[in-house]
């Protein structure tokens, strides 16, 4: 049967516990520990492994390096702070012009898929 169009996931994969469990012991950001990156590039293959066994075309790696989806920016880049209000309770905001904070990791990422 021919193919009609290429399929990918947009957005994020579900989180399997252990997945959930790697972020409860540490975030890669700002942080240098090998053993937790491996871990993660593990969990990241099986992601990967679960779109192709789907017959997905375009692969990712689900966001399941992103501890969260929204804040994904502000721990990449400098030029945000945390603030509380009273409403919405603390998130971030940016405060002046932002820098990378650790230049490709994003395109690292992409490579490793």
């Amino acid at each position: 049967m021919a193919q009609l169009f290429p399929t990918t996931v947009i957005g994020s994969m579900p989180r399997p516990p252990f997945v959930i469990d790697l972020f409860r012991s540490g975030s890669r950001i700002g942080e240098n520990d090998a053993a937790w990156q491996r871990r993660m590039d593990d969990a990241v293959r099986y992601c990967v492994h679960l779109q192709e066994q789907a017959g997905i075309d375009i692969v990712s790696d689900g966001e399941w390096r992103r501890e969260t989806y929204v804040d994904v920016i502000a721990e990449l880049c400098n030029g945000f702070e945390w603030i509380e209000r009273e409403l919405f309770g603390y998130h971030q905001v940016v405060t002046e012009q932002l820098t990378p904070r650790q230049p490709g990791v994003i395109a690292g990422e992409a490579k490793f898929l």
